[in-house]
Order: C-alpha cells, then sequence, then structure tokens
C-alpha cells in the first residue's frame, strides 16, 4: 500500500497545520484582539511581525485567547496593569511591548463585556 493511501502525506499535513495557524490568525482579529494602532513600533516591531514570530515559535502556551512567545510574563503584566488602573478602554492600553498591550486589551474588553451584562441584568 502506498503512502497516498494511507492518508494525505507530508504536503497535506504541512497544509493542513498552515491552515489551522490562519485559522487562529483570522480568529485573533476577529474577536478585536489585534490593536488599533497596529502600524505601531513596540519592541522593535510591527505587531503583524510580533505576530508572525509568535505563530512561528508555536510554544502552545496562551493567556487568555493569546497565543504568548514564552512565558507569558508580557500578557499577565498587561492584565494586571489594566486591573490595578482600573481600565475598561481597550484603546486606553499602551505599554513597550505587543504582548502587554494584548494582555491589557483582553482585560479591558472582559471588563466592558461585564459592564454591559450588569447593566442589561438591571433592566
Amino acid at each position: 500500500m502506498g503512502a497516498a493511501s494511507r492518508g494525505f502525506g507530508c504536503g497535506g499535513l504541512a497544509a493542513l497545520l498552515l491552515g489551522l495557524a490562519y485559522c487562529g490568525h483570522v480568529s485573533r482579529q476577529a474577536a478585536g484582539v489585534r490593536p488599533a494602532d497596529d502600524e505601531a513600533i513596540r519592541g522593535g516591531e510591527r505587531y503583524n511581525e510580533y505576530d508572525a514570530r509568535r505563530e512561528a515559535l508555536d510554544t502552545s502556551r496562551y493567556s487568555g485567547n493569546d497565543e504568548c512567545t514564552q512565558d507569558c510574563g508580557g500578557h499577565d503584566a498587561g492584565r494586571q496593569w489594566a486591573e490595578d488602573h482600573d481600565i475598561t478602554d481597550p484603546d486606553d492600553c499602551g505599554g513597550k511591548s505587543w504582548s502587554f498591550n494584548e494582555g491589557c486589551r483582553e482585560y479591558a474588553e472582559e471588563q466592558s463585556g461585564n459592564d454591559k451584562d450588569d447593566g442589561s441584568s438591571d433592566n
């Protein structure tokens, strides 16, 4: 029995992995996590460069919905900063790294979602 009859082979596997990586990238953008100022430079790179580097590393470590490049310390610091400063608007997030910015933005989006839920339960 040949390799073609047993499955889709290495080419098919590569295509599948690329497809999954693309779907993850699209879902992050669709979820609104991608910052509005993604052309700015943070940590020496634009957001799309950071995102491509993160996908290439494929650490399988996540902070919320975002994959981390290393230990998720940047995301965690951004979330903590946002919590300490009562940030509820993702546009109020900044920082010197994209991971910090993503952590902050995700926290703010969660809080603004919670505010909407709280308001709707009073009606």
